[in-house]
């Protein structure tokens, strides 16, 4: 990644995230961090009101193009909240398990596997803009899916499945250890959750059952 040779991350990702991710740690494990957990929901936002535009263009309001750059605003940074939240969570979820990564380079690895989500989310852009309707609520509760946003939703998947693999990969890379302890490691926040919760609603439960 010397001489400027910037792109070259963004591809080997793809096919070698633990020693891509190894490099760029090493190096410099803030490496286009914010902009990488930013990118992503802002591009989901911007598609989701270019679809609301092309299927209602004629009720747009005046302000819709304010609220375009609103609405991405805040999608971005709410991406950034939750790159240092999850970060938080993973590098103590991954400490229990042996890990010895620092915050910063479990953010680095967070960040980092977001590439094929934003693939994903450009894939979704692309669709938009030529006309493919995306999913809309409809009284039933079921969402009316347009047959052309199928493969729209088959390459998402695709690219879902293989971003959450390079996510455990980059995660296991920068704890030190295996890419199954690192899926343990991401299970560990939600399933203290559940189990939070179902302890609040059993402990209700009883105090109502009582009154």
């Amino acid at each position: 990644m010397a001489n400027g040779d910037w792109i070259t991350p963004f591809l080997t990702i793809w096919t070698e995230p633990r020693a891509t991710i190894r490099r760029i740690v090493d190096t410099d494990p803030t490496r286009y961090v914010i902009a990488l957990a930013a990118v992503g929901p802002a591009m989901n936002a911007l598609a989701a009101q270019w679809s609301k535009a092309l299927s209602n263009n004629a009720n747009l309001s005046v302000l819709w193009p304010v609220w375009v750059v609103v609405s991405v605003v805040i999608q971005a940074a709410l991406g950034v909240v939750f790159l240092y939240i999850f970060g938080a969570l993973f590098k103590w979820s991954g400490s229990l398990l042996g890990g010895v990564a620092s915050r910063l380079e479990v953010r680095c690895a967070l960040a980092w596997s977001q590439v094929p989500a934003i693939a994903a989310e450009s894939v979704l852009l692309i669709a938009v803009l030529s006309g493919v309707p995306m999913p809309q609520p409809t009284p039933a509760g079921f969402p009316h899916i347009d047959p052309a946003f199928y493969k729209v939703l088959l390459i998402e998947g695709v690219f879902g499945i293989w971003g959450f693999i390079v996510s455990l990969k980059c995660m296991a890379e920068v704890h030190r250890f295996s890419a199954w302890r690192a899926f343990v490691a991401i299970l560990i926040p939600p399933l203290i959750v559940l189990i939070t919760i179902a302890f609040v609603i059993f402990v209700v439960s009883r105090i109502t059952g009582h009154h």
